[in-house]
């Protein structure tokens, strides 16, 4: 079955119910947070933010309420996960990646969100996730409520961002019982994942 990967331009797909916005996620600013900073950690340029939000100077507040805009090419199936995806992909981030940095949770999530739109994988992220024998937390039924920075970086990784150069496959050296993932040509590692095609 081919998958249809469209591109978002100008208006993006996404309805937030965050003061009728029409960019990929929402940010609440904390203490130290700057313009600079939150475009580095969203990958979009700082002007975007600027601009999305009607800013006129580089100020801003904690406790103010951003609108981050979508990452440009983020396709159909990142754009249109439903809240229960989000929470379902963040439980396995969760369980993934527990103990690993923001980085290595982003990067757990990319891999789920890029087999979404590979089509040797099932083309939805529940599908993906309950694919039978390739998370152990799912065979094991163990899979962890999500914390917020499990959450965040969902969120960040359907804007479009990926840390893993299109990665498919993720595993840990020191406790994967399959040799199998040591024969893919290595893409990336971070913390205790190597990232594979």
């Amino acid at each position: 079955m081919y998958k249809k990967i469209g591109l978002i331009t100008g208006i993006t797909a996404i309805a937030l119910s965050i003061a009728g916005g029409t960019s990929a996620s929402a940010h609440t600013v904390k203490e130290g947070d700057t313009l600079w900073k939150l475009g580095q950690s969203y990958d979009v340029s700082y002007e975007d933010i600027k601009r999305d939000n009607n800013l006129e100077g580089n100020i801003i507040r904690p406790g103010q309420q951003l609108n981050i805009p979508a990452v440009k090419g983020v396709s159909q199936e990142r754009a249109k996960a439903s809240s229960a995806d989000k929470r379902l992909l963040a439980s396995l981030v969760e369980s993934e990646a527990m103990g690993e940095s923001f980085e290595g949770k982003t990067a757990v999530a990319a891999v789920v969100l890029n087999r979404v739109e590979a089509d040797s994988f099932p083309d939805s992220i529940q599908g993906v996730i309950f694919d039978k024998g390739q998370f152990q937390p799912v065979f094991e039924n163990n899979l962890k409520k999500p914390s917020s920075q499990s959450e965040k970086a969902v969120e960040k990784a359907l804007a479009g961002y990926d840390n893993t150069n299109g990665s498919l496959f993720f595993y840990n050296k020191t406790t994967a019982v399959s040799r199998w993932l040591d024969t893919k040509p290595v893409n990336k590692v971070i913390g205790n994942h190597t990232f594979s095609k």
